[in-house]
């Protein structure tokens, strides 16, 4: 008998270790949107204490902020057209970044908003022709996904500048957009930028050189099961989750393969953005929107799903 508990205990703790959950996680949804009001959810990000922030499309085109007791309120009403905002990146004083594609130079670009709701585009930013992901490394710069085909960097005190424009990035169309929808999703890990590239359902690792310039591009996941892939996020150990926005799922990429976190059956609708909780309280568990705009039966909602391992330290 004391065998079989020690072997059960050796069980669950090498699950934990490897960061799986020792049983399935249900998703918590925590705050449903208003479709009928056009309050569809494209970004999620999360600060250190813990709020939430969620970015609504245009006409909407608001950001919304959701504290750890649940209360919502409206940080700021953007007012853009477009698609109005899209990713949210959040730094360490709490002030939260946009990506807002409005394809008008004289709005376009990524906004930096304070605590206090007050919005100011950031140099050079209305260059990008089609802002979307935005992400953060350990020095404070921030990097931004351009969906026709590049990534921009925009250093702590300075300008918007193109980083990569390497041909991985570009898309294809296939995705059926519209347009062609390349560098998408976006997230640091150590010395590099990984780039969800949506047409050509692939992941991009693009090194960060000791000069902070960009080095070579190359692929390190290609495969059907992220033919769509949107918003990304990485763990403590490296690890990458990301939404398939075209497929209903959240995904995690291990020494094994892509492993399926959850899809439509759990609740999943069209999620464009995954984000981990931050602090104590509730670090081992991803915040994603579901986006739904493609969906016959949208039900967008901002929503919890345990992961069972911290999320990386936000820089």
């Amino acid at each position: 008998m004391r065998l079989r508990v020690l072997l059960a205990t050796v069980a669950v703790a090498a699950l934990l270790f490897q960061g799986v959950p020792a049983q399935a996680a249900e998703i918590e949804t925590l705050v449903s949107f208003d479709v009928a009001a056009g309050e569809l959810p494209e970004g999620v990000a999360v600060d250190k204490r813990g709020n939430i922030f969620v970015s609504l499309i245009a006409p909407v085109s608001e950001i919304r902020k959701i504290t750890p007791s649940g209360e919502q309120t409206t940080l700021a009403d953007l007012g853009l057209g477009g698609f109005g905002p899209l990713g949210l990146a959040v730094d360490a004083p709490g002030n939260v970044y946009v990506a807002a594609a409005t394809f008008d130079p004289a709005t376009q670009g990524v906004y930096r908003i304070t605590p206090d709701g007050s919005a100011t585009r950031l140099p050079g930013t209305g260059a990008i022709a089609f802002p979307n992901g935005v992400a953060f490394d350990q020095r404070g710069n921030l990097y931004v996904a351009d969906s026709t085909g590049a990534v921009w960097r925009i250093p702590r005190s300075g300008a918007a500048e193109v980083w990569s424009d390497d041909p991985l990035l570009v898309g294809d169309g296939s995705a059926g957009a519209g347009m062609p929808i390349g560098a998408n999703g976006i997230t640091f890990r150590t010395n590099e930028i990984v780039v969800g590239n949506t047409d050509l359902a692939t992941l991009v690792s693009i090194p960060i050189l000791p000069s902070g310039d960009a080095g070579e591009a190359t692929v390190i996941v290609d495969d059907p099961a992220i033919f769509g892939i949107d918003g990304l996020t990485v763990d403590v150990h490296g690890t990458i989750y990301a939404c398939v926005i075209a497929q209903s799922t959240i995904v995690r990429f291990g020494e094994n393969g892509i492993e399926t976190l959850a899809d439509a059956d759990d609740g999943i609708n069209g999620a464009s953005s995954i984000a981990f909780g931050q602090g104590q309280r509730d670090h081992k568990s991803l915040y994603g929107v579901n986006f739904g705009i493609f969906s016959p039966a949208p039900t967008p909602s901002l929503f919890r799903l345990p992961v069972g391992v911290p999320g990386a330290p936000q820089p």
